[in-house]
């Protein structure tokens, strides 16, 4: 009998860890302490009643910048004239901006990073909850009906509820039966995208609920565009096998059998869930939060000035130099780019809408990079080589030309709404 990896134990029971997290909370509360004083905060237009914040380049200067500045051109154009109260009435004084404490520093961003961890956290636990007691076999069932109307033979069916757990034992099922000759190349290549997409979305819900109570909103249109874009492409996909094998005889699925794993018991649900939480949690102490702080700080320091000096207006207009640390974030997975984004999002740099965008834009840019690094040589392991071309690229070419689509969308709202 093969054997299961062992799982490795909690983060907090492993002294390295441990270790990692003490240097991380020291590191955090050190750029924190040495945190620039911002500017850059975005000021809400008034009379015309819209909330979304200007770019950069059409930016007001601070509070106490154009206080100075308004007092200074006064005293050149105005003549001087005596107070109302007489000679001897003292002059009014301009209130000072005191700056924070170090401890009020530490404070502030604890109450931040506390309601962040708070969401997120709560967010996670019914997210391992709901995958613990396996709510998300009711995919599975909708992808047997649309599989039963696309005419596939009856293990393609019974393969489909495998890819929620494991995409390439899945895949193995097709292709040992295609070696017997049990299903032609067509249903190989539509089950394999079709395994594809179930993969993708078993994977993404385990990363959508703290990514949802993140963000929020842009969040949910996130996911939203993604799953709805890839079901759309795989019922075209399986129309065209219904089509392909129309009057062949192949013989159409039965019905399909639940995953290997039953659902857990609620106890070991809920422990499940919590230990996923935690562990989710400490992870962000150890690698989200630093990542945050120090994008912050870049970002206070004038690092991403360039973007302003060298991307056009019409581009700094929709995508900022805030969104670049968001899509760079990105490249080491959503629940940091999320975390990113919700800190600035508190800072009043970024709108919900320039986050959704900034999510869209990563994914098209990562979607090369997981093509070449893990999609592609998957699928060459496990299918033939013309086969895994075929579902690897068509699925990411798809995948790719939805997120393409949806930058559009969020891009003419933007233009022809917010701004």
């Amino acid at each position: 009998m093969k054997r299961g990896r062992r799982p490795l134990p909690p983060p907090w029971r492993r002294p390295s860890r441990v270790l990692w997290f003490v240097l991380a909370v020291i590191g955090a509360c050190w750029l924190t302490l040495h945190m620039p004083e911002s500017r850059m905060a975005r000021h809400k237009a008034e009379p015309a009643g819209i909330d979304a914040p200007t770019s950069r380049a059409h930016r007001p200067a601070p509070v106490s910048e154009t206080m100075e500045a308004d007092a200074g051109e006064a005293s050149l154009a105005a003549p001087s004239v005596p107070p109302a109260g007489g000679a001897d009435a003292p002059a009014p004084r301009m209130k000072r901006h005191t700056p924070p404490t170090p401890a009020g520093k530490i404070f502030a961003k604890m109450k931040t990073f506390g309601r962040l961890f708070a969401i997120v956290g709560i967010a996670a636990f019914l997210g391992g909850l709901m995958e613990a007691r396996r709510w998300h076999m009711a995919l599975a069932r909708v992808m047997g009906k649309l599989a039963r109307m696309a005419r596939l033979p009856e293990i393609v069916g019974l393969a489909m509820p495998t890819a929620l757990c494991s995409n390439a034992a899945a895949n193995s099922i097709l292709v040992s039966s295609h070696a017997e000759g049990h299903i032609r190349t067509s249903a190989l290549i539509a089950g394999g995208m079709a395994n594809s997409y179930l993969a993708y979305v078993s994977h993404s819900i385990r990363v959508m609920y703290p990514v949802l109570g993140a963000i929020g909103l842009p969040g949910a249109l996130y996911f939203a565009a993604q799953f709805s874009g890839g079901f759309i492409v795989i019922l075209g996909v399986l129309l065209w096998n219904r089509w392909y094998v129309s009057g062949h005889g192949d013989r159409p699925v039965s019905g399909f059998t639940p995953a290997d794993e039953a659902p857990l018991g609620w106890p070991s649900a809920v422990e499940k869930a919590a230990v996923r939480s935690l562990t989710l949690l400490f992870r962000i102490v150890c690698i989200t939060v630093p990542l945050m702080l120090c994008i912050e700080w870049l970002l206070k320091n004038g690092a991403f000035s360039f973007w302003e000096q060298y991307v056009p207006d019409q581009v700094n207009r929709f995508f900022p130099a805030e969104l670049v640390s968001v899509v760079a974030a990105q490249m080491g997975g959503l629940v940091q780019s999320s975390a990113v984004a919700a800190n600035l999002r508190a800072e009043g740099l970024i709108d919900n809408a320039q986050i959704l965008l900034a999510m869209l834009v990563g994914s098209a840019v990562g979607n090369p990079f997981r093509t070449l690094r893990r999609n592609l040589p998957s699928a060459l392991g496990i299918f033939p080589v013309p086969v895994a071309f075929a579902i690897v690229l068509g699925m990411q070419l798809s995948r790719l030309a939805v997120t393409l689509v949806a930058i559009a969308g969020v891009i003419a709202f933007m233009h022809y709404v917010l701004y």
